[in-house]
């Protein structure tokens, strides 16, 4: 009998830990996507990613920074092909500029896994600061006619929303 009360004991207390883990978590995801700009980015990308589930703000932070790098990645490529594809001139400029731009922040993301692993989190928020930019300016370059695509809009969007992620999270490490 002492052995049944036991167990019952030891799985209510299992169950309600795994409650509190479980609203933990997502309440830590919460909070940081309520401090982002693009919210829907900071939701789809630490709730729909599996390594997101019960990891701490360290591991969420390298989801993230993974996630980044892998939208900037994409992002020159798209822009690659653009350019590739187009004959008008201005768009052709355009493209080009914005080529340099997602290659400038593809670059500074690729150092963000070592100031992870090395704590340092000054140097991950000023290069996030400066990756942040370089999204903006692309988009900059299509306030006039002809008007930038919307895949590359897209693009451009989660990017800087990855981005805003990390410099949130920076403030929970």
């Amino acid at each position: 009998m002492a052995h049944s009360y036991n167990f019952t004991i030891f799985m209510i207390v299992s169950l309600l830990f795994s409650f509190t883990l479980t609203s933990v978590k997502a309440d830590l995801i919460d909070e940081i996507c309520s401090k982002t700009v693009i919210k829907d980015v900071c939701y789809y990308a630490l709730r729909e990613d599996p390594r997101s589930k019960g990891a701490n703000p360290e591991g969420l932070m390298a989801i993230v920074i993974d996630l980044s790098q892998k939208n900037a990645t994409f992002t020159c490529n798209l822009v690659s092909t653009l350019l590739k594809e187009t004959t008008d001139p201005k768009l052709k400029t355009r493209y080009t500029l914005c080529l340099g731009n997602f290659n400038n922040a593809s670059n500074i993301l690729e150092n963000f896994p070592n100031l992870l692993k090395s704590k340092d989190y000054y140097g991950l928020s000023a290069n996030a600061t400066a990756a942040i930019r370089e999204p903006s300016t692309c988009d900059n370059n299509f306030l006039e006619p002809p008007v930038e695509v919307p895949e590359l809009r897209n693009a451009s969007d989660n990017l800087r929303g990855l981005i805003d992620v990390i410099l949130v999270l920076v403030g929970f490490l």
